[in-house]
């Protein structure tokens, strides 16, 4: 990264939580982010849980099937280590839900027990509508009718009127190997993540890419960027990487979205990576506001992991504590970008993060004992780096939690280049057993 993308990086983390990104953007800003949230909130939303009436430990599989002729096609699907809750992001339209225990592990339904749909009595799903509360056991003698149905591969975007009919999830790229110069990682791209966050999704944009091709010997580090951020902020860190033992995984995501809903995006992605390669170690380090994202992932995924691989989680100069400035955009601003929400201080998404019942902050919530969390900080003068307030950066929730806290005398985005940081994240690393 050079020092002009840093800079262009930081400046434009600035602008993102001021009201002024909007005034200064003008009619055409205020549209574009209100047609955004216009087909965000026309998406509907699929959720339950599942189990199966005989458990055997196989991952379970819920699948949305829709009508193609006169069969049914997949739409999508949601993979679970064990049983628990599941969600569809999706357009309006017909469809069913299915779900089948994945015996032997493949991605495919073969001959395995299999909770079947009423052809009777589909969902039909209205602009917006939400459907919670669905409740599948799959029953143990159950099968479907046909083997060839459910072949969980190649679920990959397609031309954009056809993706329009896909959930979020079925677009994500899953291990797709990129490089960090590949031209999605573009700032302007990733601008376009946080002001046209659903465009951003329909292009397949969004995911968990590999840098190079997987190695089950070496432990993936799972790398999280802040709003506004790429996957590129993160050159200098992997550059770094002692790659004998590890290797980098980068997440990409809309940065203006809800937080609560890219975390459970997330979860189910990584979810699917560590069925499908077998994880059994897993590192994740974090920027800005992606602490907040990852910190919520973590969280989501010791309690939906039937073996949870993550053993150290790492944040960098992540406001803890929220930002003033997105709280007075979520008061005043006449267009609120949906991550703005979360990053408020006060919020529910960022006290639950810290507390079981947030109106309250009576019950603690914790990171799992058996994941090491270590704090990394940056300041520039007293009020903290420039971007986010040391108060915030290191709050006091969050303290009790860390192995380690070591600041740096850097800007926001600058502490990623720091070779101090690196070195720092490197002892870290060497740790993990």
């Amino acid at each position: 990264m050079t020092n002009g993308t840093t800079r262009r990086r930081h400046t434009g983390f600035l602008a993102v939580l001021g009201m002024a990104a909007v005034a200064l953007g003008g009619c055409s800003t205020l549209l574009a982010v209100r047609g955004q949230q216009r087909l965000a909130d026309t998406t509907c939303v699929v959720s339950g849980t599942v189990r199966a009436e005989k458990p055997t430990g196989a991952p379970l599989v819920v699948v949305l099937l829709a009508r193609g002729g006169e069969d049914f096609v997949l739409v999508d699907y949601f993979t679970t280590a064990k049983p628990g809750p599941w969600v569809f992001g999706v357009q309006e339209g017909t469809y069913w839900v299915a779900a089948f225990e994945d015996v032997n592990r493949d991605g495919a339904y073969q001959d395995e027990p299999f909770y079947r749909p009423d052809p009777s009595r589909p969902l039909v799903l209205t602009p917006g509508q939400r459907v919670a509360d669905m409740d599948i056991v799959v029953p143990a003698a159950g099968r479907a009718l046909k083997t060839g149905l459910l072949t969980l591969k190649g679920l990959m975007a397609r031309g954009e009127e056809a993706q329009k009919s896909k959930s979020i999830y079925a677009l994500s790229k899953v291990g797709e190997i990129a490089s960090l110069d590949d031209p999605r990682f573009a700032d302007d791209v990733a601008t376009a993540g946080m002001w046209q966050f659903y465009d951003f999704l329909i292009a397949g944009r969004a995911g968990i890419y590999f840098l190079e091709p997987y190695d089950p010997k070496r432990i993936p580090v799972l790398f999280v960027h802040g709003i506004d951020g790429t996957p590129r902020n993160f050159t200098q860190l992997v550059a770094k990487l002692d790659r004998t033992r590890f290797q980098p995984w980068v997440v990409y995501y809309p940065s203006g979205g809800r937080l609560d809903v890219l975390v459970g995006w997330l979860d189910e992605l990584f979810t699917r990576l560590e069925l499908s390669l077998g994880v059994e170690k897993a590192v994740v380090v974090a920027h800005s506001m992606g602490g907040l994202v990852a910190r919520g992932f973590v969280l989501r995924h010791h309690e939906t992991s039937a073996k949870d691989p993550i053993r150290t989680f790492v944040t960098i100069s992540s406001p803890l504590g929220g930002m003033a400035m997105a709280g007075k955009g979520v008061e005043r601003s006449p267009v609120v970008v949906r991550s703005w929400y979360g990053l408020a201080p006060g919020s529910e998404y960022l006290d639950g993060l810290f507390y079981a019942d947030p109106a309250t902050r009576k019950h603690r919530r914790r990171l799992p004992e058996d994941v090491a969390y270590h704090m990394l900080f940056g300041y520039r003068g007293e009020s903290g780096d420039g971007v986010v307030a040391i108060a915030s950066q290191l709050r006091a929730e969050a303290q009790e939690e860390a192995r380690s806290i070591r600041g740096y005398d850097e800007d926001h985005t600058g502490i990623l280049a720091s070779p101090a940081a690196a070195d720092h994240l490197n002892a870290i690393l060497a740790e993990v057993r």
